[in-house]
């Protein structure tokens, strides 16, 4: 065989290569996810991403890059607009964060916002008043403020609450594999979720909620697609 035909083979092969590669990506959408923590909700979405069999190409869950909401935002931004020069831009871009005490919370609501009015896919997935809200509501609801009282934070409230169930009893920030003690009841959380941010959105007030649920369900409609 002469080196023509290899070389017309061998582009064959190229172009039908890069076919599948359209194909799929006409597919599937492609996710940004960045996270305020650097251990406990990067390695909850990454084990549900590994768990739905979703490909690791169309889900980005990157490190933070400071842990305060606006710097979180930035950080995304910068992410988003390099991967736009690459010319495949991200298709929805979520900005996972905490209410807690962050004095640039509404800075950063307000910042994803005008992203969004722009045309770009920008999504806050907030909890009030913290992650580990989320968590609970796989076990129980609860629409009852969590309120900082005396060296106890709002959030290390979240957690005492949390820890009154068994699997959790001695959990700690960046514990592994919460997702797999969790998936099965995956599907409470999601509902106990919708039903804290109907009551807060009723009663005026974001304490608790969690807006977790969405990205939850972006993740298992994108398993639905592939």
């Amino acid at each position: 065989m002469g080196s023509d035909d290899l070389f017309a083979k061998r582009k064959q092969r190229s172009a039908a290569s890069l076919a599948r590669t359209k194909n799929d990506r006409a597919k599937a959408q492609r996710f940004l996810i960045v996270c305020e923590g650097s251990k406990t909700e990067p390695q909850y979405f990454q084990a549900m991403v590994a768990a739905l069999g979703i490909n690791s190409q169309y889900v980005k869950i990157a490190p933070n890059n400071g842990n305060t909401p606006d710097r979180i935002i930035s950080h995304a931004q910068h992410l988003y607009d390099d991967d736009c020069k690459l010319g495949d831009s991200f298709d929805q871009v979520f900005c996972v964060f905490d209410r807690d005490t962050h004095s640039t919370f509404d800075d950063a609501i307000k910042l994803v916002k005008k992203q969004s009015e722009k045309g770009k896919p920008f999504q806050t997935i907030t909890s009030t008043p913290c992650f580990e809200y989320w968590l609970l509501l796989h076990f129980v609801f609860t629409d009852k403020a969590f309120t900082t009282i005396g060296k106890k934070s709002a959030g290390d409230a979240v957690v005492s609450a949390l820890k009154k169930h068994k699997p959790f009893a001695a959990y700690t920030k960046g514990q592994s594999d919460i997702y797999g003690l969790l998936k099965a009841k995956t599907a409470t959380a999601v509902v106990h979720a919708k039903r804290a941010r109907a009551n807060a959105k009723k009663n005026g007030s974001t304490n608790p909620s969690t807006d977790v649920d969405i990205l939850v369900e972006a993740l298992e409609e994108m398993r639905v697609r592939k």
